[in-house]
């Protein structure tokens, strides 16, 4: 581990729900372009004003799920990645991982229709800074036919279970996964299992890789998956490594433990030169 530093990430990022019918979609026009340097880590990250649930609602209340989609039975997780600007506004968006056009094009809607965000601060200074939110698209269960998820698969997946993937899966419930010894005994547990492949080491391969995973109703984690990949040892590496965790503290709705789909992001950066690759030249 001493040729390399990894920063992990383990802000709250939970997957978002959505369940509606609705009607077609409007465009909004472009934000405005900001400028000035990006903090990668602050001191207090951005967040929607009022919390995660109140974006939820917001979410649920602007949604129109595509007409389109629905008459297809599509559905499926869209995730933007966007800087929240000193002064809360959402710029430069990102799509890192896509469903169905319509899907692709509704997220983006929603997230350029919400008020201002509370800004990040480092050094007690508002800053700007990289958030992302995940939106699942699901139809509602009474809807004429069966919804399939249209998402292309990731490349890489572990430790799979198709049991717990068909069964009910929740996305925000009244009490999130908990790792049980904490945060910094996860960063820590990561850190020390992580082999970092000789491979993207030599190339010089550095970022961020996010993966998603289920905590089961009895805390077993399964169907891991890499939702925005980097390299591909670097992406299989990682799988490997959340393979290995332990029982999690499961999730509770309604005072009953339940299955809870959860994003991961980890960031790989190595601290020194890259390797030159091996040769047979003298």
């Amino acid at each position: 581990m001493n040729s390399k530093t990894l920063l992990l990430s383990l802000s709250a990022l939970y997957l978002i729900t959505i369940s509606a019918f609705a009607s077609e979609n409007s465009q909004l026009q472009p934000p405005p372009v900001y400028e000035g340097k990006i903090i990668e880590n602050p001191d207090i990250p951005p967040i929607y004003t009022g919390g995660p649930g109140e974006m939820n609602k917001f979410i649920s209340g602007t949604l129109r799920y595509p007409s389109d989609a629905v008459e297809r039975n599509v559905q499926g997780l869209v995730v933007y990645t966007f800087i929240v600007e000193k002064d809360g506004t959402l710029t430069n968006f990102d799509l890192i991982h896509r469903a169905d056009s319509s899907l692709d094009k509704e997220a983006l809607r929603i997230l350029q229709s919400m008020p201002p965000w509370r800004p990040a601060k480092y050094k007690e200074q508002i800053v700007r800074s990289k958030s992302y939110v995940p939106m699942y698209f699901r139809l509602n269960k009474n809807a004429k036919a069966v919804a399939r998820n249209t998402t292309n698969s990731a490349n890489t997946l572990g430790k799979t279970n198709p049991e717990i993937a068909n069964s009910e899966v929740f996305s925000i419930v009244d009490k999130m996964p908990q790792y049980p010894y904490g945060e910094k005994e996860l960063a820590g547990f990561i850190a020390h299992q992580l082999r970092y492949p000789k491979e993207a080491r030599q190339q010089g391969v550095e970022g961020r890789i996010l993966c998603s995973f289920i905590v089961a109703a009895d805390g077993s984690i399964s169907n891991i998956e890499v939702v925005q990949g980097l390299h591909s040892q670097l992406d299989k590496e990682a799988i490997r490594v959340l393979s290995l965790m332990s029982k999690w503290i499961p999730g509770e709705n309604n005072g009953e433990k339940v299955n809870v789909k959860c994003l991961l992001p980890i960031d790989f950066t190595i601290d020194e030169e890259p390797i030159p690759a091996l040769s047979s030249n003298p």
